[in-house]
């Protein structure tokens, strides 16, 4: 099966097409100013967005922004602007690896504006040069006062990067990985000392905006402890389709779940949603997936649940119809329900089978026994997720596992060298949309791969699969036939609740189904810069 091509999505490039392919478009002084302005507000407010995730209240930042001579360095510089602009940036430092009189006309038109903006007694500017007898170190730490930066912005070097790093470059990357007690470092598109080809010395950062293109060095292996957090400031380049085997979600993924829906429009056109999930020992993977997936906009929810658990949960979830499902006498789902099987056949439009089902003998048999009948559109997660199910799936499938989980399918141990290579050979053996969960979750054809940059931290807890399951769904009820759309707008949306529930309360002392109450607001359009 040939899943269908994902057009809310931007090709990944190497350095070399992302140069070749910019130069193409950005053909004219004013195109090049406007899309780095672009990308210095975006920047400017993702980060500040990333710094709340720590929960510092501090309200006036201290940035320390490296900068290169050419476009990277004005980026960045643009970004300290942006967020000078909104009243966050209290002081700014500045290390130039060159003269100011070197920088190139947008770095040094950038550098202008924020000296336009930034008070003179609270902006210091260093230079860096092959003089090894330079002392900006000691300079930069008495400006300081011994107080640590907030904020410390790699803008050195960007696709440009050729190895090796060396002279003032090298020393500034040097002195940057040493600094203590940062609270956040970023890279503007790429950390220095990364390109098509790599150094052994790069900026250590926390997270990374990829600005206007997402770069493939960013999608090696081992480089981690470089990356960090992968962010894709979209600024609409593509504005026609560039194939690729890698792609990346962008900012109109989401848009179909925004269209205002019509009046005159019965509940079953959105669709009609079977759970067959729960056990007695895990109700809540349950109780979490069929919260998620109300929110989903499916129109109906029908949730086949083991008949002992029924009564405590249906009140908690009044919008869901509850079936009491026989059951087994681990408190599983028992096959004794196979008649109800063709009630399912007449009426879903998708099903959802796994969260919190268990590993009860009898509930495999039912879900073996489904799945031979099933010739419609299901999601396969958690317990459900096991290599001999996939052979009995005949119809349109999402599979949502984490590595662990998807090294069991794969009867593996150990690291997997090239998780993109398996991933795509799984989809295309067995004919399902895979959505690999993790730090950036990954959905799979078996032919492209999309690359989800929403999502942080906050996920790493109990649950958050569930709340995906559900979502997914949801989703795939509504269109049956769209597995992989069904999929990517899934992931895409349940990172964007995340990092708003993150922004809010942080990424500590909040509980999984906190995310619940960000899905509609991250359905919202960012709002325009309203300029000064």
């Amino acid at each position: 099966m040939r899943a269908e091509y994902f057009e809310n999505s931007d090709p990944v490039l190497s350095c070399k097409e992302a140069g070749e392919y910019e130069n193409s478009i950005l053909n004219s002084d004013e195109k090049i100013w406007d899309a780095m302005a672009e990308v210095g507000r975006k920047l400017g407010q993702g980060i500040l967005k990333e710094y709340s995730f720590s929960r510092y209240s501090k309200k006036s930042l201290s940035v320390l922004g490296l900068i290169g001579k050419g476009h990277n360095g004005g980026d960045a510089l643009l970004g300290i602007d942006e967020m000078t602009r909104v009243g966050s940036v209290g002081i700014v430092t500045l290390l130039l690896i060159c003269p100011e009189s070197t920088l190139k006309p947008y770095t040094a038109r950038s550098l202008e504006q924020l000296k336009n903006r930034v008070p003179e007694d609270r902006l210091a500017i260093f230079e860096s040069d092959d003089d090894v007898s330079s002392d900006w170190h000691s300079e930069i730490e008495k400006w300081q006062a011994g107080e640590p930066f907030d904020i410390c912005l790699d803008g050195l070097i960007g696709m440009q990067f050729r190895p090796p790093t060396k002279g003032p470059t090298r020393k500034v990357i040097e002195f940057a990985n040493k600094l203590k007690d940062i609270r956040l470092r970023v890279a503007v598109d790429l950390p220095s000392g990364l390109g098509d080809e790599a150094d052994d010395l790069c900026f250590k950062a926390d997270v990374t905006f990829a600005t206007g293109i997402l770069k493939s060095p960013l999608l090696k292996e081992g480089r981690d402890a470089s990356i960090g957090s992968i962010r894709y400031l979209d600024i609409g380049l593509f504005n026609d389709p560039i194939e690729s085997k890698n792609r990346v979600l962008n900012d109109s993924t989401l848009n179909l779940m925004r269209k205002r829906r019509p009046v005159h429009v019965d509940k079953r056109f959105y669709g009609h949603l079977f759970i067959l999930a729960g056990s007695r020992e895990m109700p809540g993977a349950l109780l979490m997936s069929i919260r998620a997936a109300l929110l989903s906009g499916v129109g109906l929810v029908t949730v086949c649940a083991p008949a002992g658990i029924v009564p405590a949960l249906a009140p908690l979830v009044p919008e869901a119809m509850w079936v009491s499902w026989p059951e087994s006498p681990s408190g599983g789902l028992s096959s004794k329900g196979l008649g109800y099987i063709r009630t399912i056949q007449s009426n879903a439009s998708a099903i959802l089978v796994g969260p919190g089902m268990g590993n009860d003998p009898e509930t495999a048999n039912l879900l073996g026994e489904l799945l031979k009948r099933w010739t419609g559109s299901i999601v396969i997660d958690a317990d459900a997720l096991q290599r001999r199910v996939l052979y009995w799936v005949q119809g349109v499938c999402i599979v949502t596992p984490h590595l662990g989980e998807f090294k069991r399918i794969l009867g593996l141990e150990g690291n997997i060298s090239d998780v993109n290579s398996k991933l795509q050979e799984f989809a295309q053996e067995h004919s399902v949309i895979v959505a690999l969960k993790g730090a950036m979750t990954r959905i799979g054809d078996g032919e492209r791969l999309y690359l989800n940059t929403t999502g942080n931290s906050v996920l790493a807890r109990g649950g958050s699969g569930d709340l995906l399951a559900g979502l997914a769904a949801g989703i795939l009820a509504q269109s049956p036939q769209n597995a992989l759309s069904a999929a990517c707008r899934a992931v895409c949306w349940h990172g964007k609740a995340a990092d708003l529930l993150a922004s809010r309360k942080g990424q500590v002392a909040v509980r999984t189904t906190d995310m619940l109450e960000y899905l509609g607001e991250a359905l919202c359009v960012e709002e325009e810069r309203i300029d000064e």
